[in-house]
């Protein structure tokens, strides 16, 4: 309520500074303006102005004086949008509309010809502001997906019912070309890159079957590492030195050896039959409990064989994991 308030009386001072030396009519007329509205953006005196000619709102510098044969105005933003407004303080873009078509406007102090990238082709666009991140969903044929708000590319495609269920994809600068191969050469719908250990791994998404793989992309003239088919539900990515990840398929749990341990033998060591998992170091040792048919029990993650009964009601419950758990085949 403060901030809307604070808002309305900057506009009402703005607003009678300009009425002190030249009537709004007055401006209208100089302009060949059909509306205006007066302000001020980053410190400099600006006009919100639909055009005559083209009915269109327009961003205008402007120069006044004390009477209407001192001021004069620079055009800023063409006047070819239906909304547009000033940029808010540190905004380096703003949502703008074109016949019933919303697009991203960049920062015109940034971007010279930023009214002519715009592209108005979307249904709706929501504006999204996460620790200090804008993320940018946007609906199109009914679907909502998410677009690098500075270079227009889709991070996801648009398919999913709500804005909620979207992913928010942080994309960093480095990422963008290996991004866009990456969706070209495996034709993925979603990519989401390894947050933790920053050596090229991400996971993708099939477009045509939706399931999960993961890859490694080191140089853009390289071919990828398959670390993980395209075969599974969701995955999980290695924890760093990891020699195992998780992976699931039709709501069950099932574990993949890692490639930068195993190389050519990392493969899917324990099927995805088991409910619910987690990790235990025992005496320096990973050890991994999973659940099955609602009880808890022990399993060799790198063979798969299962070295307990499965009879306890929570891995509180489980008995102390004696057996040997090798960590490589053969040993």
């Amino acid at each position: 309520m403060k901030r809307i308030f604070l808002i309305h009386l900057i506009t009402l001072f703005t607003v009678n500074c300009f009425s002190q030396e030249i009537s709004q009519k007055e401006i209208r007329k100089k302009m060949k303006a059909k509306e205006i509205i007066l302000g001020y953006n980053y410190g400099e005196e600006m006009v919100l102005a639909k055009m005559k000619s083209t009915k269109k709102w327009g961003l205008y510098n402007v120069f006044s004086g004390m009477d209407i044969e001192d001021f004069s105005f620079e055009e800023v933003i063409s006047p070819k949008f239906d909304s547009l407004s000033f940029f808010e303080q540190e905004a380096r873009f703003q949502i703008v509309k074109q016949k019933d078509k919303y697009g991203i406007l960049l920062l015109p102090y940034e971007i010279e010809d930023a009214a002519d990238r715009v592209n108005c082709k979307f249904d709706k666009i929501i504006h999204k502001k996460v620790d200090g991140e804008d993320y940018v969903l946007i609906k199109e044929g009914g679907r909502w997906g998410l677009i690098d708000w500075f270079e227009g590319f889709y991070i996801v495609d648009p398919i999913f019912d709500t804005p909620e269920e979207v992913p928010l994809i942080k994309m960093e600068r480095w990422m963008v070309e290996t991004f866009k191969l990456v969706k070209t050469k495996l034709n993925a719908d979603l990519v989401i890159f390894d947050p933790n250990n920053g050596d090229g791994a991400l996971k993708a998404r099939s477009k045509k079957t939706k399931k999960w793989g993961m890859y490694q992309f080191l140089d853009m003239n390289m071919e990828e590492k398959e670390l993980i088919p395209m075969q599974y539900d969701s995955i999980n990515f290695y924890s760093f030195n990891g020699k195992y990840t998780a992976v699931y398929n039709n709501g069950k749990v099932g574990f993949y050896l890692s490639y930068w341990s195993y190389d050519k033998q990392a493969k899917e060591t324990v099927a995805c039959k088991y409910e619910d998992y987690k990790r235990f170091d025992a005496d320096g040792v990973s050890k991994l409990a999973v659940k099955k048919n609602g009880k808890w029990g022990w399993v060799d993650w790198l063979t798969g064989e299962e070295k307990s009964e499965f009879i306890y009601n929570s891995t509180d419950d489980l008995p102390y994991p004696h057996y040997k758990q090798n960590y490589w085949f053969g040993d």
